[in-house]
């Protein structure tokens, strides 16, 4: 008895949206600075999304900006 394939061809990879990567640490920022150096860990291990959760908080860190009401 043989046994059944589940995939007929290889399963597609689908690229990650470079957006997704982009972020631009503030100058002087530690936590920026931080973050910078685990989005390039994390892209260098293949962890896509530790790099897309680090690119994210770099740029939503508001760097000590008090929001307005």
């Amino acid at each position: 008895m043989t046994t059944p394939s589940r995939y007929s061809t290889k399963p597609i990879e689908l690229s990650l949206e470079s957006w997704l990567l982009e972020g631009t640490p503030a100058p002087d920022c530690d936590q920026c600075a931080a973050r910078a150096v685990k989005r390039e860990q994390a892209v260098k291990a293949g962890d896509w999304k530790a790099a897309c959760a680090a690119a994210r908080g770099i740029r939503n860190h508001r760097h000590g900006h008090r929001e307005t009401v």
